[in-house]
């Protein structure tokens, strides 16, 4: 798959495109430390959706569910100051919160 080279705050990363709802769920199940996933979804309250941004906290998966603001001068949303925490004790449990907000077609990354 490709991976593409973002930038942020200085630093860059490699994400990788997921469109596929099977390997969505393989990362989600083998998330490491350091690793994260990424995909945008309408949700109440944020009136331009919001970013959720799914990692693995010691044993936990946590989701971040943080709005989308538009930046005038990038001319691209970014993630702005409301946010939400959500802790799961198992990948399972994340993947029947998350799986409710994924609505085909779907964008998520893999970081």
């Amino acid at each position: 798959m490709k991976s593409e080279r973002k930038k942020n705050s200085g630093s860059s990363y490699n994400e990788r495109k997921i469109t596929q709802v099977k390997e969505l769920k393989t990362l989600l199940w083998g998330l490491d430390l350091d690793e994260g996933l990424r995909f945008v979804a309408d949700v109440a309250g944020y009136e331009n959706g919001a970013f959720f941004f799914v990692t693995k906290c010691d044993d936990k998966t946590c989701v971040t569910i943080k709005e989308r603001v538009l930046d005038k001068v990038a001319k691209d949303y970014v993630p702005g100051q409301k946010e939400q925490w959500k802790y799961f004790e198992t990948p399972e449990a994340a993947w029947e919160f998350i799986s409710r907000y994924l609505k085909p077609p779907f964008e998520a990354y893999y970081y």
